[in-house]
């Protein structure tokens, strides 16, 4: 799994030299402080040495967004790195000033080791980069809704459908979206509807969150699920078998780890009230939680009814709990 400190594993140079772009490829001193006006003073910038063209002068193509948070196309700057770079070098580049030219801060590169072939690729630059974003705009690994799921609260099929509809468009599953697509299994058009394709989307927050379900191996939702009401929503794999004590047995496969689902409302009648459902090759284990004592008496009272209803709609329940919410 691709963690932030892997893509920041470089080592400073010894002695941190100011570097300056003293001409830009193939134009006049007037163009490149043209240039200068889309780096933003302060960040940093991830640049690739392209060729050797001085005894210490580089063509280094320089890397990032500009101040209207638009991508650079790859601005290429001359560059005084002395006699240690090499083509291909990765380099880390803090922009400070555009006066008398435009100087940049090397912030850092990446340690050459004899007989090593590890390289930084630039999608995983781009995505340190989209990392430290999210992490400065204090995103968390929960998502977020901004949109109501459903108008139908007293619908159990139509809640389920559209709840569905909200996680499946939420961007949060887009890569697998293009597979389907590749495979016909998804349209374009719905394709289209993603955030991932919508002006000024918060693209380096949704792939924070994104890696967050990958390294996790968890879905967390929060949003309103209808009108007023906000729900808390958690999807994961169980790491054991199912009582909260680790398996004596060989390790599961990940088909055959039980898919739990836990879901917390805080409704304005009933109080807190969660609900934690496990599903293990077919079969269903449901438990409902309540904080007020009145909640829980009327749950375990309807408990019989719910366990009906869910044989109905065709689930084999194993067992269904009402307790109370420590």
């Amino acid at each position: 799994m691709l963690k932030q400190s892997d893509i920041a594993s470089i080592t400073p140079v010894a002695r941190i030299l100011p570097i300056l772009a003293v001409d830009s490829i193939g134009s006049i001193r007037q163009e490149l402080g043209d240039r200068a006006t889309q780096f933003v003073k302060g960040q940093e910038y991830f640049a690739r040495v392209l060729s050797k063209v001085g005894d210490t002068s580089y063509n280094v193509s320089v890397e990032g967004t500009d101040i209207k948070g638009s991508a650079l196309k790859g601005a290429v700057l001359r560059m005084d790195l002395g006699t240690s770079a090499k083509a291909g070098q990765l380099l880390t580049l803090r922009y400070m000033h555009d006066s008398p030219v435009p100087t940049f801060l090397l912030a850092s590169t990446p340690t050459n080791v004899a007989g090593s072939t590890t390289e930084i690729s630039t999608a995983a630059n781009l995505i340190g980069q989209y990392l430290k974003q999210a992490e400065s705009d204090g995103v968390t690994s929960r998502f977020q809704a901004t949109a109501v799921v459903t108008h139908n609260p007293s619908n159990p099929q139509v809640i389920a459908h559209d709840l569905k509809n909200a996680v499946s468009n939420s961007g949060l599953f887009y890569e697998s979206h293009l597979t389907d697509l590749v495979q016909s299994n998804q349209s374009l058009a719905a394709i289209k509807q993603e955030p991932q394709n919508q002006v000024n989307s918060p693209i380096a927050n949704l792939m924070s969150q994104q890696l967050a379900i990958l390294e996790n191996q968890r879905l967390s939702w929060q949003g309103e699920v209808w009108p007023g009401q906000k729900m808390d929503w958690d999807v994961y794999q169980q790491e054991n078998n199912g009582d909260g004590k680790q398996s004596s047995q060989k390790s599961p496969t990940d088909q055959d780890r039980p898919i739990s689902s836990e879901m917390t409302l805080y409704l304005p009648h009933l109080g807190k009230v969660s609900a934690r459902i496990s599903l293990t090759d077919g079969r269903m284990r449901v438990n409902i939680l309540a904080e007020q004592p009145e909640t829980l008496e009327m749950l375990t009272a309807k408990r019989l009814g719910l366990a009906e209803a869910i044989g109905k709609n065709g689930q084999q329940l194993d067992a269904l709990t009402v307790v109370r919410h420590e």
